[in-house]
């Protein structure tokens, strides 16, 4: 590889996936996509779950679907100009009735954020009163200002589109 990276550097990507592949297992290489109901199911209802999106990723679909299998209501919310108070009383029924609230690009109201954590904690300090059903999704696009402490108690996730048609056609199938 080192002979192969002095002639030709754009084939070492190839030649290491080859490498990888023939002396270890295939799934080191492969992207597994990632499961959002087994996240969902070992997040606690006191943890917030935030998508980090990345262009031509929507999870929207695939958390009504969950909820509708869980049967739970679900509530969107499109983060923006305005949505403060509803996304604030959203929050606290579906804390008490045990609903999922999707709070989605919350990267257009980054001044709202603070205060958006200032309410989970006032419901997350009675954890006992919070319903078991409970989850808080947030979704954004990565952003400078995007508060640091929502992001260290938060679960994360991060979902890229497949490359190429295989992984887009098993996704699909999936």
């Amino acid at each position: 590889m080192i002979v192969l990276r002095c002639f030709r550097g754009d084939r070492v990507n190839f030649a290491i996936r080859n490498y990888v592949e023939a002396n270890m297992k295939k799934e080191f290489i492969e992207n597994r996509p990632t499961n959002i109901k087994e996240v969902l199911e070992e997040a606690r209802e006191t943890e917030p779950i935030i998508f980090v999106l990345s262009p031509g990723v929507d999870p929207t679909d695939s958390l009504q679907k969950l909820a509708h299998e869980k049967g739970v209501d679900f509530d969107s919310l499109s983060m923006g100009q305005g949505q403060s108070e509803k996304a604030k009383k959203n929050i606290a029924e579906a804390a008490d009735n045990g609903n999922w609230v999707f709070l989605a690009n919350c990267h257009l109201s980054i001044t709202l954020l603070p205060e958006l954590e200032s309410i989970i904690d006032g419901i997350f300090k009675h954890a006992d009163k919070v319903d078991q059903n409970f989850k808080l999704i947030l979704s954004a696009n990565p952003h400078p200002n995007f508060s640091i402490s929502l992001l260290q108690r938060s679960v994360k996730i991060t979902q890229e589109p497949p490359k190429g048609i295989k992984s887009n056609m098993l996704r699909l199938y999936g």
